[in-house]
């Protein structure tokens, strides 16, 4: 029963504030580059695909469209207030 039981010191008091930012500052700046460099890739894939996207996938052009092309004679323009109530 003579086991050798490992000691175990508890530090009760109060932390000192270089130890503190001596922890945390590596971390936060950790956290803190990747946030920037998440942004930056996101960023980039945004202005990529602003530029590229409308080059691959352009509408047809006229000759190439699906639409109908109406004369002035065929068509009137919609009144886009709503109607007045008479009362």
């Amino acid at each position: 029963m003579n086991e050798s039981r490992p000691r175990v010191y508890v530090y009760r008091g109060a932390v000192p504030l270089w130890l503190v930012l001596a922890v945390l500052a590596p971390l936060s700046l950790v956290f803190l580059t990747s946030l920037v460099l998440a942004a930056a890739i996101v960023g980039v894939g945004a202005a990529l695909a602003a530029l590229v996207l409308p080059r691959l996938w352009r509408r047809p052009g006229p000759d190439q469209s699906n639409t109908i092309e109406l004369d002035q004679s065929q068509y009137r323009r919609i009144d886009t207030r709503p109607p007045r109530e008479d009362r």
